[in-house]
């Protein structure tokens, strides 16, 4: 439990994740980040495609559509239009 932060995700309808993580990773404009706690602030674009989440050891893995990431010392959040998690039928889809 030392190693976890704060991780929430959000679309315009819901948030999707809201939860004590050790860590997430995906994939920004610039390439793959991985956060973990104490990880410097900073802000970047997120592009559509995979999103991992470390909880308990194991991961949970899913997909988001692009949109933004910010790392604060008091908690990550990323702002996304939609996701999913893998095995999901989405809206869009139905």
């Amino acid at each position: 439990m030392a190693n976890q932060f704060a991780l929430e995700i959000v679309t315009p309808e819901n948030i999707f994740y809201n939860d004590q993580v050790e860590m997430v990773i995906m994939r920004t404009t610039k390439g793959d980040r991985a956060i973990l706690k104490d990880h410097i602030p900073f802000v970047a674009g997120l592009v559509e495609g995979q999103l991992r989440i470390k909880k308990d050891g194991k991961f949970k893995e899913g997909k988001i559509s692009g949109g933004f990431i910010t790392v604060t010392k008091e908690k990550t959040t990323i702002l996304t239009e939609a996701a999913s998690w893998d095995g999901e039928v989405s809206k869009e889809t139905i």
